[in-house]
């Protein structure tokens, strides 16, 4: 019986929403009307309600733009764009979809929708619908309920972890290469040594720079960034002095910290630096004595520091290979003139 007096008081519910808000009657041929896609649905489920308007041409009715909600009962979740066709009659039916749900269960009424009109409002009918709960089996037993399912493990999930282990390892054998390295006392770093001396390769690159006549073509920048870059070069080959991604007072810093004596060539090499960062930095437009002044600066520079040693090493070789080559030519002299007094 219960169930029976809540339908009733529901249809005379709708039937006195319905009397009440029935649309007024229009001169303009507009009509306005709301459509839910079912009356019955359950407790959650996502239900659309489509908005239509039929108006001239020549007429304007606003759609509604709601909030969150229509009313306390119905959430709305998702509402689009309007959606405007020409119909063959010369009116426009636009068309706008709501996405609502209901989380009670019962018996409701969509209630009417206002469009405006000018200075009027036309509203649509009011819809009924119900909302059931599922439905619940009590002639079956109480179950325990299931636990989650395992699923098995996938690649971004097993990724970081072995990543990490990788990572770990790694860095196990760099620290375990180093300790190594320490008590050998040998160099973490072995620097590959050029092929051929730090100041011959100095040389040809500043013969090459002077050759290109760089600043002479106004590309100012460009010399003195090539000049720096050769002077680096030839400190790494030269002293393992780290000059890479370092300013100019770092690599002048670092020359000091190896008890560099040469006061004279360092001054020359700091004068080099503080005109190519002016020009690097500031925009700094040296005058043409001052380019020529700076890779004369460069090739006395590496002509003061250049490895002495090596080349005395060489010139020893060579005298010592000239007085061996003495030695042999005066034996064979000497078993020539034996030989020749033996035949007499």
């Amino acid at each position: 019986m219960g169930t029976i007096k809540r339908k009733r008081l529901y249809y005379i519910y709708v039937l006195i929403a319905f009397m009440g808000f029935a649309p007024a009657a229009h001169g303009q041929d507009i009509s306005v009307s709301a459509q839910l896609d079912t009356t019955e649905f359950l407790i959650g489920d996502q239900v659309g309600i489509e908005l239509k308007v039929k108006q001239p041409i020549n007429e304007f009715v606003g759609i509604p733009i709601f909030e969150q909600e229509i009313n306390t009962d119905l959430e709305i979740l998702e509402q689009s764009e309007n959606d405007t066709t020409l119909l063959e009659s010369g009116h426009y039916l636009i068309k706008k979809r709501l996405l609502v749900t209901v989380f009670d269960s019962g018996y409701y009424a969509l209630p009417p929708i206002p469009f405006l009109y000018y200075t009027d409002t036309i509203r649509t009918d009011p819809i009924g619908f119900r909302v059931r709960t599922v439905p619940v089996d009590t002639s079956q037993a109480i179950k325990d309920i299931k636990m989650p399912y395992g699923a098995p493990l996938s690649f971004a999930e097993v990724f970081p972890w072995a990543g990490g282990g990788i990572a770990l390892a790694v860095l196990i054998l760099a620290l375990a290469y180093i300790i190594r390295k320490l008590k050998r006392k040998e160099p973490i770093i072995k620097r590959v040594k050029p092929r051929e001396p730090a100041h011959i390769i100095a040389y040809r690159d500043l013969d090459k720079l002077k050759a290109g006549k760089l600043w002479q073509q106004d590309k100012v920048k460009e010399y003195y960034t090539d000049l720096t870059d050769i002077l680096r070069l030839y400190l790494w080959n030269r002293y393992t002095v780290r000059t890479l991604e370092r300013t100019s007072e770092e690599i002048l810093d670092s020359l000091k910290n190896i008890d560099f004596s040469d006061e004279e060539a360092f001054e020359t090499l700091k004068d080099i630096f503080h005109v190519s960062d002016l020009v690097k930095f500031a925009k700094f437009k040296p005058l043409a004595d001052e380019h020529e002044k700076c890779i004369e600066g460069a090739y006395k520079f590496v002509d003061r520091t250049k490895l002495i040693v090596e080349e005395k090493k060489e010139e020893s070789e060579v005298e010592a290979n000239e007085e061996k080559q003495g030695v042999i030519n005066e034996v064979n002299e000497t078993k020539v003139l034996e030989e020749n007094s033996i035949s007499k």
